[in-house]
């Protein structure tokens, strides 16, 4: 609104010819005193009644306090076919309208404009009203909560919650003055006995600083902590991104990621996928389609947790517009995405949508509706790994002498993601039992598609994991100098330990997502994850001779059990040199039914049975 009120102000002509009023006009637009300003426009509107441009000075000016009442009174005075520019006037009444959260007024108003000239520009302005009506009348359920342990006296705001609920992190303003901002980071758990919230604290240093950190988000395991802070020495511009990571119940130092992603422009926003390879975050940079644009890059993570991050790209349209589109949050289902934009069509100002991943990009977006979404300003919402609950900063729900609260709010069926639920571990060394850090891979052993990728804790070893309620997966776990582990998961909330071998002679692992085509040495296409794992080990231990060793159960005789076996041996030894690892390095044998390792009565130990074992050599 403030925008077409500028725009039409300085346009090349005024519709008065005194000298006189235009002089006081034009002092009245650069002052920054409020009081002079106003009598300045009243002078100048004493000189000559008719001073349309001056009378929308005065009304934007009352919109910047969001005085809509007196914006509406100060526009009445021209709202007649006698003032000059009386279409603009009437455009701008019914955007003042719209922007109240009058949207049937607001409708009203754009369909009275009969000035043949403004017909596009009111039938654009119709399409927006129209579509705020429709959100307005049907009405999403909607039932906030105030987290009052995790609020402050202060405006409380872009909260990030891990996947399982039980960490919760927001940014606070702790001191704002006309010329400086102060927001540091805090954060709050769970009890785990009665499922509140402790207080929230700050962050201590070196997280938080005398400088501004905010705009914070967890990792959905909460390993990862991405903020952005401004000013500091290791900076490429005056703000960048940053990320900690979390070792037992503390945080490392924070890392600038620097270049690319870091630039002179503005940097903000950054979430990081569930899959851990991809980070989304927003900047101005160009190109850009509008003021602000969500982007993304791809993103490695290291055995030891440190990441590197490749050459961003904008993620375009339909998700980005040619004016403000910010506050992603990537859900752990790494489908459905969250964002805040005054582009899209919506009740006012900004609104959150959802978009979700397709084989060609992203859906359309879809406003999650009234009144979650309002007149005013909605943006920084996350939700839960199981898609029903929903966590944002609002100032308009309770009059309770606080600024910005965070809320929680069960989430509408139409906009939630797929349902996740998680798996929880522990990595350590079989031989010493330590705990240790490993890189903890979960794929769909269907599509092969990755679900989760993350690190366990270097103190704990544990990690948190997310997938679909239904489905069937495979966990890789893997760290340079020890076997890889390969596994299946059954069900979710199962607890999975996981005891990494080092890649010493007499070691073995069984590759539980390698499949064959029935009685047949053909490897099925979604054995593609496990044979990338076995490379993967190949490659980061090139010292290591192995054995790929064939089992079968005991159905059918023995020399066609042991050529069976041989077979499928041979043909991942086959797959592994296309690889372009040295056969010399790689031995098979196959051993028919002869080392059975369950019982051969029962169809489950059969399948047990039918294994392919990697056995180191040297």
């Amino acid at each position: 609104m403030l925008s077409v009120c500028a725009t039409s102000i300085q346009a090349q002509y005024y519709s008065t010819s005194s000298r006189k009023a235009i002089e006081w006009f034009e002092q009245a637009r650069i002052t920054y005193n409020a009081a002079e300003r106003e009598t300045l426009l009243a002078k100048a509107i004493s000189k000559d009644k008719n001073f349309v441009e001056a009378y929308w000075l005065q009304a934007q000016h009352a919109l910047r306090n969001e005085n809509y009442d007196k914006a509406l009174q100060i526009l009445a005075k021209i709202d007649q076919p006698k003032f000059a520019r009386h279409s603009e006037t009437q455009a701008m009444i019914a955007e003042i309208h719209y922007l109240s959260g009058c949207y049937r007024q607001a409708v009203e108003k754009a369909e009275a404009i009969t000035d043949g000239s403004y017909m596009r520009q009111k039938m654009e302005m119709l399409a927006r009203f129209r579509t705020a009506l429709e959100l307005y009348e049907h009405p999403v359920p909607f039932d906030p909560v105030n987290l009052k342990a995790v609020n402050t006296r202060f405006d409380d705001y872009f909260p990030s919650i891990t996947a399982d609920g039980r960490m919760i992190s927001t940014t606070v303003l702790v001191d704002e003055t006309p010329y400086y901002n102060q927001e540091d980071l805090y954060w709050s758990r769970r009890h785990t006995d009665d499922n509140t919230w402790q207080i929230a604290r700050p962050l201590s240093a070196p997280m938080n600083t005398d400088q501004n950190e905010g705009s914070q988000s967890f990792s959905a395991d909460g390993r990862y902590m991405f903020f952005v802070a401004c000013n500091r020495k290791d900076g490429v511009g005056s703000c960048d991104i940053y990320y900690a990571l979390r070792i037992g119940n503390t945080w490392s130092r924070p890392i600038c990621i620097g270049a690319p992603v870091n630039t002179p422009y503005w940097e903000s926003n950054p979430v990081l996928s569930p899959t851990g390879d991809e980070l989304f975050f927003v900047s101005n940079r160009p190109p850009c389609l509008g003021g602000k644009d969500i982007w993304h890059c791809r993103v490695e993570i290291a055995e030891n947790g440190l990441l590197q991050f490749s050459q961003a790209a904008n993620l375009g349209v339909p998700v980005n517009t040619d004016q403000d589109d910010y506050a992603p949050f990537i859900h752990a289902d790494n489908q459905t995405l969250y964002f805040a934009s005054n582009g899209h069509p919506g009740l006012g100002r900004s609104d959150i949508f959802v978009s979700r991943r397709t084989a060609d990009g992203w859906s359309a977006p879809q406003n999650i509706g009234y009144p979650i979404n309002s007149n005013g300003d909605e943006a920084g919402f996350v939700v839960d790994a199981a898609g029903t609950k929903a966590y944002f900063a609002s100032d308009r729900i309770e009059q309770n002498g606080q600024k910005l609260d965070i809320y929680e709010s069960t989430l509408p069926e139409a906009v939630r993601p797929t349902p996740m639920a998680f798996v929880s571990g522990r990595v350590f060394n079989a031989v010493s039992r330590q705990n240790i850090d490993a890189v903890v891979e979960i794929f769909d052993t269907d599509s092969t598609r990755k679900i989760y990728e993350s690190v366990s804790d270097r103190h704990l070893g544990d990690f948190t994991a997310y997938l679909p309620v239904d489905g069937h997966f495979g966990i890789n776990v893997h760290r340079k100098g020890f076997l890889f582990y390969s596994g299946n998961i059954t069900s979710a909330n199962d607890s999975v330990l996981v005891a990494l071998q080092p890649a010493k002679p007499g070691n073995k692992i069984v590759l539980h997502n390698l499949f064959f085509a029935f009685n047949s040495a053909d490897i099925e296409s979604k054995s593609t994850a496990e044979i990338a794992h076995l490379t993967q080990f190949m490659r980061q231990n090139p010292n290591v001779r192995i054995e790929i060793v064939g089992h079968t159960d005991n159905i059918g005789t023995e020399t066609y059990n042991r050529q069976l076996s041989q077979a499928r041996a041979d043909a991942l030894r086959r797959v592994l040199i296309e690889q372009n690892i040295d056969a010399g390095r790689i031995a098979a044998s196959g051993r028919g039914s002869s080392e059975p390792v369950a019982d051969n009565a029962t169809e489950t130990g059969r399948a047990a049975n039918r294994r392919v074992e990697i056995h180191i050599i040297e």
